[in-house]
């Protein structure tokens, strides 16, 4: 494998993390230069000065670190940008939440993810909008002509934006549409020299009411977006636009799930025609274009944009690389997996340049080159497309090992971790001990847990039917309990799980959670998609749920059936479900009404074990190895 030649930039408090020969930890690509033509140019790519965690003891800069309080956090988050120069977002305690976009207008910030961090649009679209929508039949509708004015007195030049949008209105009465700025960040002209690196944004679902992105990044220069995570952008996912120049997109994914209703528009380079030209010069590299994605891995005007090693595995996409007007495109080394039939189309693009070592499954030749040889003023070597999906599946989103493994419980948030073995007893938190009477997991009688498979670095457990049944049945069923001792009530907020099939092409899912309220279905008639899904190997489910405050046992009941086939002699096929980080988040409410939030969850992993191969409890202190891979735990 060769290693990325890298441009010689400074690389502050940068500690080297490799994957196959590439360090993952340097700026790369246009945000290390000044010119979009002439060789040798270079800018001092360092963020707030540190970009990697830990913080080395010597870093002289501000720093601070923020925790989930479970609340809108946009303030307290645009607060701490503005005071500071590396900002730590620590996962440990669940969600961050904004309730519309949290503004970058300043210069040589650093915002770094550890500890899982995930920040949230507070709104999101629902099942119950979902299905007005679909009534409304707004998906068949246009989204380039029609409209009318809505009853705030509004005017919309698109049937599918109009209709949508009214029927949220007529939903929620919130004639102001604030819904319509569920957006996380918005970097503005102002802003330069910012590095965002490790961190999860989850939109409300892409719907087509001319919303905000996950992140815009409009007019802001040198900016490099790194190992990042980005699902369910109500507009677009990340967007450059209005002349913001000298930009890194690296080792990033992008996926929509059952959130997103229609305009799943993932990646806008330039907002119109009228773009002005010689700006907009950016680096997609290693980026990952998976579940849900429509269109727009990116389409873009006016800039020169260089498409590096990425990875497509969305099926079902209506274009992916989409040059348009004044654009310069130079593609190479990129892989288009199987099922990816629409993967490119141009229109008035100045320049595009296919090299041969791009792979489309779906084509035997590449697309016709366009104008004269594309360029780019930085040193570099491309891949091989064959080590394409393995290089960006493993290392792609927000994977880099920043922060501790997996959080223990702490007394503050309060956790319920399940082992997800045939020992199903469960570490309880010291904090919420006093309220939970018992726990466990159980498993039909027609299910056998027989092993652990680790499938793109999830652990799941697997569990193989002995019989092959058609319907949910009790004895098919994996059971997640827990009983509050008494005078202490439980009500779930959301749940959420990984799911795969290992060698399986079947398999079905009815997931419900039963407390005092009575048995309620989340989910009906799934089935984890093996070739269709998250990583090529699991699909992710998620929900807000409406519980009853609980004094007793509340359930997670998850059925599985239709897994294995018959063979021509009788015999069963026997096949596997497997089924990982089961969460179910809410509160624990006291006999004096005081609410604590907990989460109870598996365990993201197995055991750990010293360097010497002893295994070792979570209380060691030291270097572990666990599912693989290396932890310092303090």
């Amino acid at each position: 494998m060769k290693r990325i030649l890298l441009p010689l930039v400074a690389a502050f408090c940068s500690l080297s993390v490799w994957a196959d020969g590439y360090d993952l930890n340097e700026p790369f690509g246009f945000c290390t230069v000044t010119s979009r033509t002439d060789a040798g140019t270079s800018y001092n790519m360092t963020g707030g000065g540190c970009y990697t965690y830990p913080i080395p003891d010597d870093f002289t800069g501000k720093v601070i670190v923020l925790k989930s309080t479970g609340q809108n956090m946009k303030s307290t988050i645009q607060n701490a940008i503005s005071q500071n120069d590396v900002i730590i977002f620590d996962g440990s305690d669940g969600d961050f939440i904004v309730a519309t976009s949290v503004g970058i207008s300043t210069k040589n910030k650093t915002l770094l993810g550890i500890n899982n961090a995930r920040i949230c649009t507070e709104w999101f679209v629902t099942d119950q909008i979902k299905d007005e929508l679909t009534k409304a039949g707004v998906s068949g509708m246009s989204t380039s002509g029609g409209g009318g004015t809505l009853t705030n007195g509004k005017k919309v030049s698109e049937a599918a934006e109009y209709n949508t949008r009214q029927i949220i209105i007529n939903l929620t009465d919130d004639d102001d549409e604030g819904y319509r700025n569920a957006g996380i960040l918005s970097l503005s002209s102002n802003a330069e020299n910012i590095i965002i690196r490790n961190i999860s944004f989850v939109g409300p679902g892409a719907i087509d009411v001319g919303g905000s992105d996950l992140i815009s990044c409009t007019g802001a220069k040198h900016c490099w977006i790194d190992h990042c995570d980005f699902q369910d952008g109500e507009d677009g996912n990340f967007d450059i636009t209005n002349s913001a120049d000298f930009i890194t997109v690296s080792w990033c994914t992008f996926h929509y799930t059952e959130r997103s209703y229609m305009h799943q528009n993932t990646n806008l380079v330039g907002s119109s025609d009228s773009e002005a030209q010689g700006y907009l010069n950016t680096t997609f590299a290693f980026n990952w274009w998976g579940t849900g994605c429509k269109q727009r891995m990116p389409m873009a005007r006016a800039g020169k944009i260089h498409m590096l090693n990425n990875y497509f595995s969305c099926t079902g996409a209506n274009n992916c690389i989409n040059p348009r007007k004044n654009s310069e495109f130079l593609i190479e080394g990129n892989y288009f997996a199987p099922g990816v039939s629409h993967y490119y189309s141009q229109s008035s693009a100045t320049a595009v340049t296919w090299t041969t070592n791009n792979y489309i499954a779906a084509a035997s030749n590449l697309p016709a080159n366009v104008g004269s040889t594309v360029t780019v003023p930085y040193d570099y070597q491309v891949a091989p497309y064959a080590e394409v999906p393995s290089l960006v599946q493993g290392n792609a989103g927000a994977t880099l090992p920043f922060g501790e493994s997996t959080p223990e419980p702490d007394g503050t948030k309060g956790s319920i971790f399940w082992s997800m073995s045939n020992d199903t007893n469960a570490e309880v938190a010291t904090a919420i001990a006093d309220y939970i009477a018992s726990t466990s997991v159980t498993c039909g009688s027609n299910l056998d847990l027989r092993t652990h498979g680790t499938y793109s670095s999830i652990r799941f457990a697997l569990y193989q039917a002995q019989t092959i049944q058609t319907a949910a049945a009790s004895d098919n069923a994996v059971t997640f309990s827990f009983t509050t001792k008494s005078g202490n009530k439980f009500k779930a907020s959301s749940i959420e799980l990984y799911a795969t099939k290992a060698g399986t092409d079947n398999g079905t899912m009815d997931i419900s959670w039963k407390d005092a309220g009575g048995k309620s279905t989340i989910f009906s008639g799934v089935s984890p998609n093996r070739n269709n899904a998250a990583n090529n190997y699991y699909s992710y489910y998620s929900k807000e749920i409406s519980s009853t405050a609980t004094d007793g046992t509340c359930e997670l009941v998850i059925n599985l059936y239709n897994v294995g086939a018959s063979n021509t002699d009788g015999s069963i096929n026997k096949k596997d479900i497997g089924l990982a980080q089961v969460i179910i988040k809410g509160s624990i409410i006291d006999p004096t009404g005081i609410e604590t939030p907990v989460t109870f969850s598996t365990a993201a992993d197995g055991y750990m074990y010293n360097l010497q191969g002893q295994r070792v409890d979570s209380s060691y202190r030291g270097i572990v190895i666990q599912n693989g891979k290396k932890f310092l735990k303090k």
